[in-house]
């Protein structure tokens, strides 16, 4: 049996800056989901269908790039879902074309329904068009809405930009001003580490130096210092040189604001572009200096000035090598030949990872020899998935409800000859009521048994699909047997979760299930 999908979103669009609560009350989840249980009620044809519910909370609707919708679209892709309802189309999408296309082509090419309750839509009555103008129209106005609102909050963070505020965060050695929004003052513990940062640059020292001396004496890192360090890090934050870079290269320290170094190039773009230093809003003497302009010039004339060269950025499979003892994963020098090693040693003494040094040539051997006794493994799997039980859970289940279905036939001719016969006059008014209130309680009852058993059956048939699915991968992991080693080599990191290197004579591999 298919399944309504009612889909929820709410997008920080919704919520006012200032005070910090929902433009529109009715726009609210909870709000959203009583409107579509409200529908779905009421409609005939869906009321008593099974309903799942996708809920996408903060998240923009200018494009499809959210968990909830992804998940609810592949589902519909894969025949699970009949019907999906929203509360209106700006819901859905506040894309005009990628939205169209949904309702023009994709939903009817997958034989889903299409329901937005205050626009008035029902796909099932425009035959796999839009609805018209009227509903174009409006995928054409939520659009220019988000697009509107995106050019007046650009307007509004130049003009703070212009007066030398900051408007995304403020760096390391610094704190909000309080009581004062968009100003920062020195932090007086953060402070004085980013002036000895500074002082230790114009001595001589090296940045991976300057980590290793922070290091060494515990001093948290700008994350810790903020307290926003990753929960899924699989590794102790430290020092490394490329935080002391970003801390000596930042004019910020000057006493001056430096703002819009980097832009969308779309709504709600996932990925920023860099603009040149000409194009940033730099403002002079917006707040206290940690260094003079002097020793700024100074740190920064100690760095090394590398060549400057495009990134072409290529698939980088072999990012699964991470060290055993503190996580990181490995860093890739290239000589001869191209060689792993943990970073850590570099800004911590004695750090148990230091003798870690391996060739991706002989890495890429040990693992292979790993990847084909794995593929040996997963032979003998599919052998055993593919004998037959002795008794098949779903036939029997269906087996059990057409003996359900075939009874409730009965009960139906029972019910007529039992009418018949008390016209006829076989029985008193009395008997035949009480005759006809077992046979309605027994339909009852085999109805519920009918209804639990559908259930089980979709949930057999979920399970079979998934045992399929995972025999075809098996069949495809056996048939890699006969590849050759450079096949194998690319096929062997499509099945790497995760390759701890522990020393260079010991690795544990994860694979992915």
């Amino acid at each position: 049996m298919k399944h309504i999908a009612m889909y929820l979103r709410l997008s920080q669009e919704d919520v006012d800056v200032k005070s910090n609560v929902l433009k529109d009350e009715s726009n609210s989840i909870h709000s959203q989901r009583l409107v579509i249980q409200k529908y779905i009620e009421g409609t005939a044809d869906l009321k008593g269908m099974p309903i799942w519910e996708f809920r996408d909370d903060g998240y923009t609707g200018t494009n499809f790039d959210r968990p909830e919708m992804q998940r609810m679209l592949g589902l519909a892709r894969s025949g699970e879902i009949g019907c999906i309802v929203v509360k209106d189309l700006s819901r859905f999408g506040r894309n005009y074309l990628e939205t169209g296309d949904y309702l023009e082509h994709i939903f009817p090419f997958l034989g889903v329904r299409f329901v937005a309750i205050n626009d008035s839509y029902d796909s099932s009555k425009y035959a796999g068009t839009t609805g018209g103008i009227e509903v174009a129209f409006k995928n054409l106005i939520y659009q220019r809405y988000s697009q509107d609102l995106s050019e007046k909050v650009k307007s509004a963070m130049h003009m703070k930009m212009a007066k030398g505020q900051y408007v995304t965060h403020c760096p390391y050695g610094y704190r909000k001003k309080p009581g004062v929004k968009h100003e920062m003052v020195p932090d007086p513990v953060a402070a004085p580490i980013v002036q000895e940062i500074f002082r230790s640059a114009i001595d001589g020292m090296k940045s991976t130096e300057i980590a290793a001396m922070l290091n060494s004496r515990g001093v948290p890192t700008p994350q810790q210092h903020k307290g926003t360090v990753r929960s899924d890090l699989h590794s102790a934050p430290m020092w490394s040189h490329q935080a002391v870079l970003r801390i000596i290269q930042d004019y910020k320290y000057t006493g001056a604001m430096v703002n819009f170094k980097c832009e969308n190039t779309t709504i709600r773009a996932k990925v920023q572009h860099k603009l040149d230093r000409s194009q940033w809003v730099i403002v002079e003497d917006s707040h206290e200096p940690l260094v003079t302009h002097e020793e700024y010039e100074a740190a920064n004339a100690t760095l090394r000035k590398p060549k400057r060269t495009k990134a072409i950025r290529t698939q980088r499979p072999d990012l699964v090598y991470y060290c055993g003892h503190c996580g990181r994963r490995l860093r890739k020098t290239f000589g001869l030949d191209e060689y792993y090693s943990c970073a850590t040693q570099m800004y911590q003494k004695d750090a148990p990872c230091a003798p870690i040094h391996w060739s991706r040539t002989e890495l890429e051997r040990v693992v292979l020899e790993a990847y084909k006794a794995h593929l040996a493994v997963l032979g003998e799997q599919y052998k055993q998935s593919r004998k037959t039980p002795a008794v098949d859970p779903l036939k029997e289940c269906r087996g059990r409800q057409k003996v359900i279905s075939a009874k409730l036939e009965g009960l139906d001719s029972k019910n007529l000859s039992l009418y018949e016969q008390y016209r006829a006059g076989n029985f008193d008014k009395e008997d035949f009521l009480q005759k006809k209130t077992e046979l309605l309680h027994e339909k009852e009852c085999l109805q519920k048994e009918l209804a639990a058993l559908r259930m089980e059956e979709e949930r057999l048939a979920q399970a079979r699909k998934a045992e399929d699915s995972d025999r075809q991968a098996l069949k495809e992991a056996v048939d890699s047997l006969a590849c050759s080693d450079e096949q194998l080599r690319g096929k062997m990191y499509d099945a790497i979760e995760r390759v701890d290197v522990l020393d260079n004579s010991e690795i544990q591999i994860r694979w992915k299930a």
